[in-house]
């Protein structure tokens, strides 16, 4: 593994080594590795496919509650600001003329139609008037309109447009929502929209796919303390970041499909297994796989057991129970332990997790469930929370520093300790003549498919806190009764301090009237 310098040095030193290396050995009609391609449609005309590079980072560690990343739609393009959901299937930013029924605090301005030489309006009876569900329906003037209502009370209406999704020099013509009115937490949020990635014809990911414009993979690198990280559209062999992956199938649910499943049959803590039934984590939704949901639930008898499993090891260790951040929730913290410059040495005081999943195993370190105190210098609180009869939902604090792949085209997910950081800050480049790595370019190019195949796009993503949004916007909300959701709810940190502090639940993630009695940050559950 080499750290090199600059993003040019860099790709011209890789297309210099991996074309030497393997152009007396490697044929194909692709003809490299992870270089850009292109492909043609129907023979009827070519367009540049969306090219390799990394995307500037964005945002501060300390400033919000979740990964985004910059998106460039229309011609000319436009940036925006979407967070990252693969458990939302519509992308949406807002549009021009939504006025002050959209939040002034957005990073970007508003999407304007308009202004956009390739903009097309999508009417009602167009087969591109898809909203996944809820369903679309028909505005005063026959435009395909969508809305999302949050059982926070927040959400999002808007019409249906397409227009061409620009990265890094790569277009393709992509469907998304031109919101009209905001509301809650989605009017407020610093985040443009958002970015959706679940398993539906209406998603990013489907619709790309759908053309051939990537392989139907698509993978996401979580960064750690520090936040950044990377999502990576279309088949990244996992040997260019020096990653290895285990695999584990995705499992479908006819009720929603568009959530990603896996099959956890276990949890231990510290090499020992939690005592529940199997079963147990199939109840409700089952396991779901959510970047947009900050924290991790569990089913209320596995929820117990974790708890006193970690907090037995840690007072054990020489630990003291401290109070939590904010008095009116019962969080469960820790005093006495290094600071989160160390994380290392959080392993002596905190006990390693195994998830255990349909044919691997993949574990986790402390940092993965802990998140720091904001009252307390050397504290750390548990970022695991219960889900009542809800199901098991694994947000994003599980995965930091970890490269997942969704592999859609296998029907499986693959996860790899990964450095995101510097995959995403382009800093980490492998040397493209090891061994290793020329096997598994030329396993990849040689199973290729006639149309692209290599096509990787990386976007930077942030992962950020927000402690002025949680402490003014959402103290008053975490008051109110309970509502339909997985989420976030357990969760009642004030301030975050490290990347995953503050509550955040995804846009359109699986909902429980028994399960939720807090709300959170930016949009989610959807009220079906």
């Amino acid at each position: 593994m080499q750290v090199r310098r600059g993003a040019c040095y860099r790709f011209a030193r890789v297309l210099a080594c991996v074309l030497a290396c393997l152009a007396s050995g490697l044929r194909s009609a692709h003809g490299g590795f992870l270089l850009p391609i292109k492909r043609r449609d129907g023979g009827l005309h070519s367009r540049d496919l969306l090219q390799n590079a990394t995307i500037p980072l964005h945002g501060a560690v300390r400033d919000y509650g979740y990964f985004y990343a910059t998106l460039q739609l229309g011609t000319p393009a436009k940036s925006f600001e979407v967070i990252v959901d693969t458990g939302s299937t519509i992308t949406y930013v807002p549009c021009a003329q939504c006025g002050d029924q959209c939040g002034s605090h957005h990073a970007d301005a508003a999407f304007d139609p308009a202004g956009s030489s390739t903009s097309v309006e999508i009417f009602c009876g167009d087969p591109r008037c898809l909203c996944g569900s809820p369903a679309c329906s028909c505005a005063a003037q026959g435009q395909c309109s969508y809305v999302r209502n949050y059982a926070e009370q927040s959400s999002s209406s808007g019409n249906l447009i397409q227009d061409e999704l620009q990265l890094l020099g790569g277009t393709s013509p992509v469907v998304f929502g031109c919101e009209t009115r905001e509301t809650g937490e989605i009017f407020s949020q610093e985040a443009d929209g958002i970015m959706g990635l679940g398993n539906s014809e209406v998603s990013v990911i489907n619709q790309l796919a759908g053309t051939a414009a990537i392989e139907n993979v698509f993978s996401l690198c979580f960064g750690g303390v520090e936040g950044n990280g990377a999502l990576m559209l279309g088949d990244v062999p996992p040997a260019t970041f020096n990653v290895e992956l285990q695999y584990t199938p995705l499992v479908f649910s006819a009720v929603h499909p568009h959530y990603y499943l896996a099959h956890l049959q276990n949890i231990a803590v510290n090499g020992t297994i939690l005592p529940v039934d199997q079963g147990l984590y199939d109840i409700g939704y089952g396991t779901v796989l959510d970047s947009g949901t900050t924290f991790t639930y569990l089913p209320s008898q596995a929820y117990d057991q974790f708890h006193q499993h970690v907090s037995d090891f840690a007072l054990s260790h020489g630990l003291q129970t401290i109070a939590g951040p904010d008095p009116r929730y019962p969080d469960s913290c820790f005093g006495g332990a290094p600071d989160a410059g160390h994380p290392d040495q959080l392993k002596e005081f905190f006990p390693t997790v195994d998830l255990y999943f349909e044919g691997s195993t993949f574990s986790i370190p402390p940092l993965n469930y802990l998140f720091m105190h904001t009252r307390e210098s050397n504290a750390f609180c548990i970022g695991v929370f219960n889900n009542g009869g809800s199901g098991t939902l694994l947000g994003g604090i599980t995965f930091r520093d970890t490269l997942i792949q969704y592999d859609r085209r296998n029907n499986r997910v693959g996860f790899g300790a990964a450095p995101c950081q510097e995959i995403g800050t382009g800093e980490l480049v492998l040397d493209p003549c090891d061994p290793s790595l020329i096997a598994e370019a030329r396993g990849a190019a040689e199973g290729a498919a006639a149309v692209g195949a290599m096509l990787v796009i990386v976007c930077a993503v942030a992962l950020v806190v927000s402690k002025t949004n949680l402490v003014t916007s959402l103290k008053d909300r975490w008051q109110a009764q309970p509502y339909e959701a997985v989420g976030d709810t357990g969760k009642a940190s004030a301030a975050g301090s490290i990347s995953l502090s503050d509550v955040r639940i995804d846009n359109e993630a699986v909902s429980d009237a028994a399960s939720s009695t807090r709300s959170r940050s930016p949009g989610r559950p959807l009220v079906e």
